[in-house]
């Protein structure tokens, strides 16, 4: 039940997301999506796991529920904030960054409570400032990967403003 459940929800914002008109470059949106994989699903979880901070029973369903969330969800959100967020003063970009937090924790606690996982030695304390990092880490390797693509002429834009 949790899978379809997620599903639908990434398929609607799927959706939504490639139909909307983007400021980031096509390039930029695939350089994020790697980025957020690469830290959130394959460092974290894969750490996660080791020090057993959290646990997904005997069902692999739930592996891939949460496989979906991670490689697909969290990262369309992240990069759709960035990219409504590209046009806007830094003062309001940070204004936010906290609704951010709280929806991608919401996000995370809802799979727990449909029990796609079990936080065991987690706090919510620290999906703030996982998210918190990541956010940091994905908006700084963008702005040095921005810097490439202008300096490559493949974009022609002014620098972003950093959160």
């Amino acid at each position: 039940m949790a899978f379809s459940i997620f599903f639908s929800i990434t398929i609607i914002l799927l959706i939504s997301f490639v139909t909307t008109r983007k400021k980031l470059h096509l390039f930029e949106i695939m350089f994020m999506w790697m980025t957020i994989i690469l830290i959130h699903h394959n460092f974290l979880t894969i750490t996660a796991l080791n020090l057993r901070m959290f646990d997904f029973g005997k069902n692999p369903t739930n592996y891939w529920t949460l496989a979906l969330i991670r490689v697909s969800l969290f990262p369309l959100l992240i990069i759709w904030y960035f990219d409504k967020t590209l046009s806007v003063k830094p003062d309001k970009k940070w204004l936010w960054l906290p609704i951010l937090i709280l929806i991608l924790v919401g996000v995370e606690y809802f799979a727990d409570v449909l029990k796609v996982f079990r936080h065991t030695r987690w706090r919510i304390g620290y999906s703030f400032i996982e998210w918190f990092l990541i956010l940091l880490l994905v908006n700084y390797s963008w702005i040095w990967y921005r810097n490439i693509l202008r300096k490559e002429d493949v974009i022609h834009v002014t620098p972003p403003n950093k959160i």
